[in-house]
């Protein structure tokens, strides 16, 4: 049992789909904690579903009260969805367990957080925009990449257009980035159909079906007031 703590600022749209994973038996995993640097739709996902949550301060020296936490917590995997620079102390004190995700073909557009480097691949009239799920390093968005995802920009895309496609790619690649952690082998890599075009997924991992399913992707939009 793959034990999850969550890093948050904002949404909680992949806490959502990890909570749903594990639900429909897609991750054998517990969702140990939320850790917030505010309070956001994350907290109250978590209360509403009985997960642990708190909200601290992510500009204490050396992060202690986090790095505390975390060893407490025994946490497997971190995955780092705050809008926060993880200190060098933390980064090394859980090396390898520390997962982000970042919405560009990395290192392409490393260091911009949310849908910047979407806005700045489109700009540059980049034929394909992605997502990449990597390893936390000291250096931000330079770890290893476990898993990355392509897709296709078509003609006349805009932001508002490809994120909802780049969230359910994000989300894939989180989970597979899990999985490839906790020693699950990659099989290849496919492609396949999210939203409205085709993704494709380096390496894939045996997903259940479920998770393609539209009536699970709407369960996650539906949360109130969610943007993802």
């Amino acid at each position: 049992m793959i034990r999850i703590v969550f890093l948050c600022s904002g949404g909680g749209g992949n806490l959502r789909f990890v909570a749903e994973a594990i639900r429909i038996g897609a991750l054998r995993a517990q969702l140990v904690a939320v850790i917030t640097d505010r309070e956001c739709l994350a907290n109250q996902f978590a209360r509403e579903h009985c997960i642990p949550s708190e909200i601290i301060d992510f500009s204490e020296p050396g992060q202690k009260t986090l790095a505390r936490m975390l060893r407490d917590m025994n946490a497997d995997v971190v995955i780092t969805n705050v809008h926060r620079i993880i200190v060098q102390n933390v980064v090394e004190a859980f090396a390898g367990r520390l997962l982000n995700l970042h919405y560009s073909l990395l290192p392409a557009y490393g260091g911009m957080i949310g849908s910047k480097p979407v806005e700045a691949a489109l700009a540059a009239a980049s034929p394909f925009i992605g997502v990449t799920a990597h390893l936390v390093d000291v250096v931000v968005d330079a770890g290893h990449p476990l898993v990355q995802s392509v897709i296709p920009v078509q003609s006349g895309d805009t932001v508002s257009t490809l994120m909802d496609t780049v969230f359910r790619a994000g989300c894939l690649s989180l989970l597979n980035a899990i999985l490839l952690h906790a020693g699950t082998p990659a099989l290849y890599c496919g492609t396949h159909r999210l939203g409205d075009r085709n993704v494709f997924i380096n390496p894939e991992m045996p997903l259940d079906h479920g998770l393609f399913d539209q009536a699970m992707w709407q369960r996650i939009a539906d949360y109130p007031d969610s943007a993802h």
